[in-house]
C-alpha cells in the first residue's frame, strides 16, 4: 500500500499546495471579489489531481499482488476527502480572519462549504466513474469539466468587476439564508455530505473490484 498512498498523496497534495500558493494568496490580499472566484478553482484543481494520479495507474499490476481492491479503493477515496477537508480548512480561516475587515461575512462560511462539498463529490465520482468505465472513456467528461469550471471563474470574475449589480454566489438567497447561522449550516451540510461519501465510498469498493475497465 504505501507505493500507493505515495503515488497518488504526491498528486493531491501538489494541487493543494498549487491551489493555495497559486490562487490561495488573492484570499488573503485582494477585496471581497476573491471570495466569489478563487475558491471556484478548488475542484477544478482536485479533478487535475485525479486525472494526474489516474493516468498510467497500473492496475493491472496491482492485480497480481496481495492487496486487495477495497483497500485500494478507500484509500483513494479518503486521499480525496483529506484534500478536500484541507482546502476547505485553510479557505475558512482564511475568511474567518478577514471577517473583522469586512471582506468575508457569514455567507461566506457557507459558500466555502457549498464549494468544498462540490469539490468533494465530484472528485469521488469521477475516480469511481474511472473505474467503472476507464480513464480514457472518462478522460473528455473530466477535461469538458475543468474547461467549464474555469470558464465559469472567469465570466464570474468579469461579471463581478464589469456590471453593476450582478449578484455574487454568496448573496444568492439560500446561501444568505443559511448564513444567518453559518456553523450550524456548515455542520448540517457537512453531515449530509459525509452521508452521501459513505454511500459513495460503498459504491466505489463495489465498482473497483468487479469493473476491469480500468485494467
Amino acid at each position: 500500500m504505501d507505493p500507493i498512498l505515495r503515488r497518488s498523496s504526491f498528486f493531491y497534495l501538489s494541487s493543494a499546495f498549487t491551489y493555495l500558493a497559486v490562487m490561495g494568496r488573492y484570499l488573503v490580499t485582494r477585496d471581497w471579489t476573491a471570495f466569489e472566484v478563487i475558491p471556484l478553482f478548488m475542484p477544478i484543481w482536485m479533478l487535475s489531481a485525479l486525472l494526474a494520479g489516474e493516468d498510467g495507474e497500473r492496475y493491472a499490476f496491482l492485480r497480481t499482488l496481495p492487496v486487495p481492491d477495497g483497500d485500494v479503493a478507500r484509500l483513494k477515496l479518503s486521499l480525496i476527502l483529506l484534500s478536500a477537508l484541507f482546502q476547505w480548512t485553510l479557505m475558512t480561516v482564511v475568511a474567518v480572519a478577514r471577517m473583522g475587515q469586512g471582506i468575508a461575512g457569514p455567507p461566506t462560511l457557507v459558500y466555502l462549504t457549498i464549494i468544498g462539498v462540490f469539490g468533494l463529490l465530484a472528485t469521488s465520482a469521477g475516480q469511481i466513474a474511472v473505474w467503472r468505465y476507464g480513464l480514457s472513456a472518462m478522460k473528455p467528461v473530466l477535461v469538458a469539466s475543468i474547461v467549464a469550471g474555469i470558464a465559469l471563474a472567469v465570466i464570474h470574475l468579469a461579471s463581478l468587476k464589469h456590471v453593476d449589480g450582478w449578484p455574487a454566489l454568496s448573496e444568492v438567497g439560500v446561501v444568505e439564508w443559511l448564513g444567518g447561522a453559518p456553523w450550524v449550516s456548515s455542520a448540517a451540510l457537512a453531515a449530509l455530505t459525509l452521508l452521501a461519501y459513505r454511500a459513495l465510498l460503498r459504491i466505489g469498493v463495489r465498482v473497483k473490484a468487479a469493473s476491469e475497465a480500468h485494467l
